[in-house]
């Protein structure tokens, strides 16, 4: 993905849209009860603490005063915070009266202010937010600590009119970490083609030879499409947690590496992509998104594996699913997500087949800012081609409408869409910080000079987390390798746990969730499951990957040991 200048400016201040707050009460006026938890349900948003105590400072607010809600208030990194941690603050105004907007923010622990800020429009959505990044050092802090936050409007230059919050947060002790994060620290390598940034005892260091093979094949598949020369070497950040769809491009470009990866590890496709982003800037600068994102789609040969574009968007067109691109143009990242890319990269893809690629790399040089996507987009079709958007999107169609499409190319295309449309709810209700559009993502400079390291590997384990990813993961298997029936059996049972508030009443979850925990009891994470195939990667010494193997109803690695519980296909 790549972020435009605004937004790689706003990148950080992006808000998530949910709260896993398993690691924090918060206490106002009004005493309520804490949600009950459950052995089979993943972190969910918690309801404030019980307390029949006000925040000492304001114990009522002032009459038509605006209430801080704790469901306005995140913390960073999630979902459980660590002795040492460097927490950053994101407090919601979105829904806040206009008295709001440019509102002085502050945090207050033990009655000391330890963060400072403004309430703006930032993000996707001009969301209005403040963001208090890596403001509150906890390394001589531990257990239960109590935190204030304040709200003063800014037309408000009394205390009078203040909107409080007090929150109790939990910092669990140190060595509870869970791995890989306590082997993690910033170490560099580089290629021919970039610098590699990659934390010590992850999957990416294991592999970080391939790594760098995978992406100078890339760079020079991108160098030579677009017919440009690298000027500089392109710089990684290899993170080992999944974030939005595990790309993201900016002066730096991130990128997820892990092994339970529910969007795999395509490296070659996703080096390309990315890489796109970086490189065709010496072609234009100013571009409709459309373009920017079709265009790496197009070098790279399809989205997130190989793909026939013409073919593809012709079954897109059969399944009744193509959206008018003027329309897309206008609405690009809200729009349905491989559908759009698609799109983008299968009109780049008809233009260069009619018209040759010189010309159109001469049209991407040529766009002039106009008040919209599709009305920048159409003047420099006109000025190139001599054709509107719409007469050249008519032909388009009109081709792709006379092609024979095979049944399963429309099969394929609908579970790809419901495989990424069932990961980004599972990230918006069980990993927020990891949405595309409301990804968690601090600047990796910064991150390296303090040796940050949690923003950029912790994320929710919970058995039940692990499972569902899990699942997804092996839904992503199954589509790959044509396995349509399995594909979408695994994606109806992800969506059925979600479905029942993240309890796995579904037989098939049920499968996964006791594969987990009983891997887990033997001290291993679950990677990878196979139950059709009756074999398991997992992992207890990180980041060595181990194989397992389902023998009369009994996993086995590759050494012979056996669970002591036996892990069969029936609950």
């Amino acid at each position: 993905m790549f972020i435009p200048d605004l937004m790689r400016r706003l990148l950080p201040f992006l808000l998530l849209t949910s709260l896993a707050c398993n690691f924090v009460t918060a206490r106002w006026a009004t005493p309520t009860g804490v949600a009950p938890t459950t052995p089979t349900r993943l972190p969910t948003r918690v309801a404030p603490a019980a307390t029949s105590t006000p925040w000492r400072a304001t114990p009522t607010p002032a009459k038509g005063v605006y209430v801080l809600r704790p469901d306005q208030v995140f913390l960073r990194p999630d979902p459980l915070l660590y002795t040492g941690d460097v927490v950053s603050f994101i407090l919601d105004a979105d829904d806040a009266p206009a008295s709001w907007q440019e509102a002085r923010v502050r945090v207050f622990h033990r009655g000391t202010q330890i963060a400072e800020g403004q309430i703006g429009r930032f993000g996707i959505g001009e969301r209005a937010r403040a963001t208090l990044i890596w403001a509150w050092e906890t390394r001589d802090l531990t257990g239960e600590q109590e935190l204030v936050f304040s709200v003063t409007p800014a037309n408000d230059r009394s205390a009078g009119g203040a909107a409080t919050l007090t929150m109790t947060v939990n910092l669990h002790a140190s060595n509870e970490r869970p791995q890989p994060e306590p082997l993690a620290r910033w170490a560099q390598t580089e290629s021919a083609c970039c610098i590699f940034h990659y934390l010590t005892g992850t999957a990416a260091a294991r592999d970080i030879e391939q790594i760098k093979t995978d992406a100078d094949r890339a760079f020079e598949r991108v160098r030579s499409v677009l017919g440009v020369t690298q000027e500089k070497k392109v710089v990684f950040n290899m993170l080992s947690r999944l974030l939005g769809h595990g790309g993201f491009a900016s002066d730096e470009i991130s990128l997820t590496y892990i092994d339970r990866n529910p969007v795999g590890n395509r490296l070659g496709n996703i080096f390309t992509h990315e890489g796109t982003h970086v490189l065709d800037r010496q072609l234009a600068r100013a571009k409709p998104i459309l373009l920017t994102e079709g265009l790496a789609v197009y070098v790279a040969g399809g989205h997130f594996k190989p793909e026939d574009l013409e073919l593809r968007a012709a079954a897109l067109l059969k399944w009744g699913r193509y959206l008018p691109l003027a329309e897309l143009a206008d609405n690009f990242y809200p729009s349905q997500h491989e559908i759009g890319y698609l799109e983008g990269g299968a009109f780049i893809n008809y233009l260069v087949g009619r018209y040759g690629l010189d010309q159109f790399k001469k049209f991407y040089g040529s766009f002039q800012n106009a008040s919209s996507d599709s009305q920048m987009l159409n003047a420099a079709l006109r000025r190139t081609y001599g054709q509107t958007l719409a007469e050249l999107e008519a032909e388009m169609l009109a081709k792709l409408r006379a092609l024979d499409v095979p049944a399963e190319q429309v099969d394929d295309l609908r579970l790809t869409v419901e495989l990424f449309d069932t990961l980004r709810r599972y990230q918006q209700l069980n990993d927020p910080a990891a949405y595309f559009l409301t990804t968690w993502l601090p600047n990796g400079t910064e991150a390296r000079r303090r040796q940050i390291v949690a923003d950029f590997v912790r994320h929710p384990t919970a058995p039940e987390n692990i499972a569902l990813e899990a699942m997804l993961a092996d839904a992503n298997r199954a589509l790959e390798q044509g396995e349509f029936d399995t594909t979408e059996a695994l994606l109806t049972s992800v969506n059925r746990v979600l479905d029942a508030h993240n309890l796995f009443f579904d037989p098939l979850a049920a499968q996964y969730l006791r594969a987990v925990t009983q891997l887990q009891a033997a001290g291993y994470e679950a990677q990878t499951i196979n139950l059709d195939a009756g074999v398991a990667t997992a992992i207890k010494d990180w980041p060595k990957v181990e194989t397992w193997q389902m023998e009369n109803d009994q996993w086995r690695i590759a050494n012979g040991r056996v669970l002591a519980n036996p892990i069969t296909r029936n609950p």
